[in-house]
């Protein structure tokens, strides 16, 4: 199992445009990458106009079969086209699973959550948050990482217990880089959880674990985007 983060930075404004040429292209030519499909998200802080997708694949192979097979249709032409003129930048990076069960409720411990034959985390709701928290650690320091997941950070987190989605290390671009992502309500829930989590000493001994390791840490928050297709890990 291996993961894909697409981000696509739009020209100024330019997001819902993205959503109409994807929704008048319909979805039935790319069933296989809506298949894999975790979900379209737009960013509310860090970089403007920017669209995150995950994809859950079986493979390299799965994505390349998946992923390839799409610019054989020709029926797809026109929305490349339109896309690509509504973009300015796209980047791609795969990330494996994070080996702490407890982090990875969705796709470890034999569970494995795809759009359409998995429960969906909650309704699609203008209101949804996604944090995206990334870990670059320095080099080796992975081990390190899960050790104090272990030791610490899986008790100092159990605030966020039922509001995980995953947790990822990368396996191209950037390495020894950490993704945690959780989803709450509301900002406000949001707020009210990290508050709760900041408060405890297991997650100042998880801190001070994490220190040696960490080179840099920062946040991304993220919504969904409001298509229901575009969007299956919320219903």
């Amino acid at each position: 199992m291996i993961f894909e983060r697409r981000a696509y930075t739009a020209e100024p404004g330019l997001v819902p445009e993205f959503d109409a040429a994807n929704v008048e292209r319909g979805f039935d030519f790319v069933a296989p990458m809506m298949q894999r499909l975790v979900g379209y998200f737009s960013t509310r802080t860090g970089p403007l106009d920017q669209i995150v997708h995950f994809y859950r694949y079986d493979d390299l192979g799965d994505w390349n079969t998946r992923l390839r097979g799409m610019y054989g249709v020709p029926e797809l032409t026109p929305y490349f086209v339109r896309a690509r003129k509504l973009l300015r930048r796209q980047e791609s990076a795969f990330f494996d699973l994070l080996p702490v069960e407890e982090l990875n409720p969705l796709w470890a411990g034999g569970r494995d959550w795809l759009p359409g034959k998995s429960d969906t985390l909650a309704p699609l709701g203008e209101g949804i948050v996604v944090e995206e928290r990334s870990f670059q650690l320095r080099p080796g320091g992975v081990p390190g990482f899960v050790d104090a997941c272990s030791a610490h950070g899986i008790a100092a987190l159990a605030p966020l217990a039922d509001r995980t989605i995953g947790a990822v290390v990368s396996a191209t671009g950037p390495l020894h880089l950490v993704k945690l992502w959780w989803w709450f309500a509301s900002e406000d829930e949001r707020a009210a959880r990290h508050a709760e989590v900041s408060t405890s000493a297991e997650w100042a001994a998880f801190v001070s674990a994490l220190a040696p390791l960490n080179a840099e840490q920062s946040t991304l928050l993220l919504q969904p985007r409001p298509v229901p297709e575009m969007s299956p890990l919320f219903g």
